[in-house]
């Protein structure tokens, strides 16, 4: 049986891997076997590499029809029929940095992320805090720490509208809080919107 194609999170997009097998407990995987997905979360990872994770297995889902079976796998409890997939599976502690900061978490910053779609990938990414940074041709994320707001240019796609509301959806279930996800189009922001920026 071939190997499952694996993409490890690395800064909110998803990274094919040549030599899969291997997992560090700092870092999120999705494993791709077909019919089969697996969200593989290290002991040691960040809330935006598990919520990011957890949203690339559910668009996969959406793609074959919601007909995949989707199993999170907690690092360092696998089952036999994961690591079986694999011809040499190993565990190391490799860490690669999330999107997000500690120090946002203790301060409450405030930060935005861009949805973007190129072909078949949806990138994530975070730039910089600033008004100028909204683009009519893709989708923002804005995290204002009490609301998540969703900003959906003119210019964007349906997809990645779609795409947005579940990585929005998915940070709002891994984060603790009681934020609310707010989804706005371009040039009907309310004015608590851009009060959020500095």
């Amino acid at each position: 049986m071939p190997e499952p194609v694996v993409y490890h999170i690395q800064k909110g997009r998803l990274v094919k891997m040549k030599y899969p097998g291997t997992f560090g407990r700092g870092d999120c995987y999705l494993v791709d076997a077909g019919m089969k997905i697996y969200l593989w979360i290290g002991p040691n990872s960040t809330v935006d590499e598990k919520f990011l994770t957890a949203a690339s297995a559910v668009m996969r889902d959406t793609e074959r029809e919601g007909k995949a079976d989707i199993d999170r796998i907690e690092g360092g409890n696998e089952p036999a029929d994961f690591t079986a997939l694999f011809y040499d599976f190993q565990l190391t502690d490799e860490d690669t940095e999330g999107i997000l900061k500690k120090v946002q978490m203790e301060t409450h910053e405030h930060k935005l992320w861009r949805v973007h779609r190129e072909g078949e990938e949806t990138f994530f990414a975070e730039v910089d805090l600033s008004k100028s940074s909204l683009k009519s041709d893709d989708v923002f994320l804005l995290d204002a720490w009490d609301d998540i707001w969703v900003w959906r240019g003119k210019g964007a796609t349906s997809r990645e509208k779609f795409d947005g509301n579940i990585l929005a959806r998915r940070y709002d279930a891994e984060r603790v809080g009681v934020q609310e996800i707010e989804i706005i189009e371009e040039g009907q922001e309310p004015e608590e919107f851009f009060k959020s920026f500095p």
